[in-house]
Formats: structure tokens, sequence, C-alpha cells
């Protein structure tokens, strides 16, 4: 298959919306967008110069490529729908977490495309720095795989259904939970009135230093220190929010298994 391939987009929603410009950006030929909402297809379609459907039975017969950027849950449903239409082509899903081989019952050519970042409505993605996680049931497919990913960004790595599995779930450590850690601080200090923009420069030297060494050799606090006056104080106040509490406790002792016993858990009522 060549890098003029007919690109079908199942789905409008964030990821299909970045790869779906970043393709046409370039010069990679978007057919056709399907999803389920007519006005959300239309709006993503007229914008890459593709056509669009709210039908899974309008799939265009030309389709080479077809990009299923869908919740995972839906990953083989719509595999499944789609799969006996476009016998020829290449499915792709863009998951993380979902196996390859979850579309193997219903596609003869299957695999995985993942874009490795976090993506929102608001910001673009620097594709140059984007690994691109791709896998195939076939060589030659894996081969194309790596040329799109070439194309669109610039690290491309062939990983299996376990290793993306790992990384995943590495990728949600990274991303997802140290972003709501972000936005348990902003609340704690919206509270007291107190401008987020103070925790900026700590933010942004946490991660210079993180990106440098090691994080755990760069770890701070008073978990790390042990200081059990600091840590009671700090629980004291998150009484009146558990749930900030329960993450303290559990991460304190992830940070220090050493920390006392008899410190409450997740679990314990307070």
């Amino acid at each position: 298959m060549s890098t003029s391939a007919n690109i079908v987009l199942i789905g409008a929603g964030r990821i299909a919306t970045h790869l779906g410009r970043r393709m046409r950006a370039k010069g990679l030929h978007v057919a056709q967008v399907l999803n389920r909402s007519a006005s959300v297809a239309r709006t993503l379609a007229e914008e890459l110069g593709a056509d669009w459907s709210d039908q899974w039975a309008d799939l265009t017969p030309n389709a080479e490529w077809i990009i299923l950027a869908v919740r995972d849950d839906a990953i083989a449903e719509v595999g499944a729908q789609l799969g006996p239409l476009a016998p020829e082509a290449l499915f792709t899903h863009t998951s993380g977490a979902t196996p390859g081989a979850v579309l193997a019952p219903y596609c003869r050519r299957y695999g995985v495309f993942y874009p490795l970042q976090s993506f929102s409505v608001e910001h673009a993605p620097l594709w140059s720095k984007v690994p691109f996680c791709v896998d195939a049931h076939t060589p030659e497919d894996v081969l194309f795989l790596k040329k799109m990913g070439k194309i669109l960004g610039n690290l491309v790595y062939q990983i299996n259904d376990e290793e993306r599995a790992v990384l995943h779930i590495a990728a949600v450590f990274a991303n997802n939970f140290a972003n709501h850690c972000f936005a348990v601080a902003e609340k704690i200090m919206e509270e007291k009135g107190l401008p987020f923009e103070m925790l900026h420069p700590l933010m942004e030297e946490t991660l210079a230093k993180a990106l440098q060494t090691s994080p755990e050799m760069m770890q701070t606090g008073p978990a790390r220190r042990g200081d059990m006056d600091t840590i009671q104080r700090h629980l004291h106040w998150l009484e009146a929010h558990p749930l900030w509490r329960a993450l303290y406790v559990d991460m304190s002792r992830s940070i220090n298994p050493k920390l006392p016993l008899d410190l409450p858990s997740s679990g314990d009522k307070y």
C-alpha cells in the first residue's frame, strides 16, 4: 500500500481531528469521515476536504486504511460492523490499552497506530515529538504504518500488545495522574485565595529535572525525609477533603514505605 492510500477516519473526536489535520497538512488523502453524529462528522470532513456520513453502511468502497479513533470499548463493535464492508482494507485502532488482535475476528488486515500523546481541543501537538507506536498482523502492514508514522511525526516504535499495555500504564502515571495532582494543587490554592501561578515555576522545575535525570533520584519533600510532624499537619488540614487526604497518604507511602505503619491508609475512615 502506498502513501497515497485512501484513508477513512472513524470517529471525529480529539484524536481523529488532530490526526486528520496533520494528515492533510502532510499531503495524505483523508477520503472520508464516519461518525454517529452527522454534524460532527460534517464539520471535520469539510475541514479536511473529505466525504462524510453518520452511517457505517456508507463506508467508501475505495477505503484502504481505516483508522478507528473511537472509545476503547467500541473498537470491537465498530470493527465487527465495518470489517465485512472493506475486506481488503487495513484496519487500525489508536488505543494504547486495547490489543490489536481485538480486530482479528472481523478484519483480515489489522493493527495499531497509537500516537502517544494527550490530545486536547485547544492545543495542537508538536508532532515531531509525538511517538507513534505501531504494530500489525503482517510485516508489510507494519512497514506501511512505520512509513505513515515517519510522515506524520518523527519518532516511530514497533511495540507489541503486551509492551504497549505496560507503556499505557506508565503514561497514565506520567500524564493523567500528574495532571490530576496539578488540578488538586490548583484547588487547594484557590481555597485560600492564592494564585495558582505561584506554583508554575516549581512545576516547571520539577518537569525539567525529571527529564534530565531519574525522577526517583530527584524526589524531595516530607515523605522522602520522613518528616512526620509536617505530614501530620498536612493531614490535619486535609481532613475536610477525604479524597485528597487519601491521595496524600497513598503517595507518601509510595514515596517512603518506611513511614510509620499507623499512618492512616486510603481505606481507613477518618
